[in-house]
């Protein structure tokens, strides 16, 4: 019987766990290899078939490992949410992120996670956000006065280059706006081997393909520079009012630092919400007139500001809705402390737990016509 709708949870609201079964197995799966080849050729229209059954949870194996998918609501909500304290960062992102930025934030768990966020929130004050608001406009105005009028703008280079000059500058004062560093080819390298279509995604880093030795070389050369930046602002008399300098005024180590750095920048290099979002706009020119207009009303010529954005509601609505088929994190992993059950199925411990915005945005049982952008 299918684990669906009002069925779905006993009375009590939480299925028996000693009872409870294990999900099924997802439509595609091969007797050798499981679900790896399909994932491999098509990840997201894959999780699109997987996800799109009557089943809340549905079992995946991928790369020698077994996965669960969820797509209810109500389940991903208990793994983010209401049970979170049963959940913690999967093993898989800690193997691919560790050698990166192993002392983040991104890697931290229960109290240790909540005192550096609250270290880290202090670096991003509203008088520091108003600022990057103002800078991110300037920086935006100018990119766009330099676009040919030509020919075709690539969207994806461009958003990258202007978020990672906004976070260089936001973070540790460095202005690279027209520059091709170091840091934006290694930052190709890193996320090539984080591209879920690459062989080397689900290949232990330490195996010498082409896309791990770049990879190496990348984080080096990353370090190197960041290490760099941190070590001249240490010695700095001018200890700036920027995310570096609150990390540094609270005495975490030079390495801590350097993670914390490397985490954001790449928060911020994977832009493709940003291009997405300005490839909409350009694919609907009838949202972008309504975005002239509503702008011409407000501003009447002026550069925005942050304290103008409640005004635009135009504005907020397309950012908004670009977010929903295009989220800036398609997959979300977490692992199960103890035994738990989701959707009627039990999870054991350790067994890695997918959770997938893009498959839940674009579900037809939650949204009305998901593939439009409305």
């Amino acid at each position: 019987m299918s684990a669906t709708g009002t069925d779905r949870y006993p009375a009590s609201g939480v299925p028996d766990v000693t009872t409870a079964r294990r999900p099924p197995l997802a439509p595609g799966d091969r007797r050798i290899g499981g679900h790896s080849l399909a994932f491999l050729r098509d990840p997201l229209g894959s999780l699109e078939r997987w996800g799109g059954t009557d089943e809340p949870v549905v079992r995946l194996r991928i790369a020698g490992q077994t996965i669960c998918l969820v797509t209810d609501p109500e389940a991903v909500q208990r793994v983010l949410a209401t049970d979170a304290g049963d959940y913690r960062k999967a093993e898989v992102v800690r193997e691919r992120l560790g050698t990166l930025q192993g002392g983040s934030l991104v890697l931290f768990e229960g109290e240790a996670w909540r005192e550096r966020r609250q270290l880290l929130q202090s670096g991003f004050t509203a008088e520091q956000v108003a600022e990057m608001g103002s800078l991110t406009t300037e920086y935006a105005a100018e990119m766009v006065a330099s676009w040919p009028t030509d020919r075709p703008v690539a969207l994806d280079d461009r958003a990258s280059d202007i978020s990672l000059a906004i976070l260089a500058r936001a973070l540790f004062g460095l202005d690279i706006r027209g520059e091709r560093t170091p840091i934006h080819e290694a930052a190709e390298d890193v996320l090539a081997r984080m591209d879920m279509q690459s062989a080397s995604t689900y290949l232990p880093e330490w195996v010498p393909t082409p896309t791990n030795r770049r990879f190496r070389r990348a984080v080096a050369t990353l370090h190197d520079r960041l290490d760099e930046t941190v070590a001249e602002r240490a010695e700095s008399d001018d200890p700036d009012g920027d995310l570096l300098g609150t990390m540094l005024a609270a005495g975490l180590p030079a390495e801590t630092v350097r993670d914390e750095l490397v985490a954001f920048l790449f928060a911020g290099f994977d832009s493709t919400a940003l291009a997405c979002t300005l490839g909409l706009l350009a694919e609907h020119p009838d949202v972008q007139a309504r975005l002239h207009r509503e702008l011409d009303a407000q501003l009447d010529g002026r550069e925005p500001t942050p304290a103008e954005l409640q005004e635009l509601p135009t504005l907020d609505a397309i950012v908004r809705e670009s977010l929903r088929p295009y989220p800036p994190q398609y997959l979300l992993f977490r692992e199960p402390t103890t035994a738990v059950t989701l959707g009627g199925y039990r999870v054991d411990p350790g067994r890695i737990v997918v959770l997938s915005p893009w498959v839940l945005h674009r579900d037809e049982r939650f949204w009305t016509a998901p593939r439009e952008f409305r």
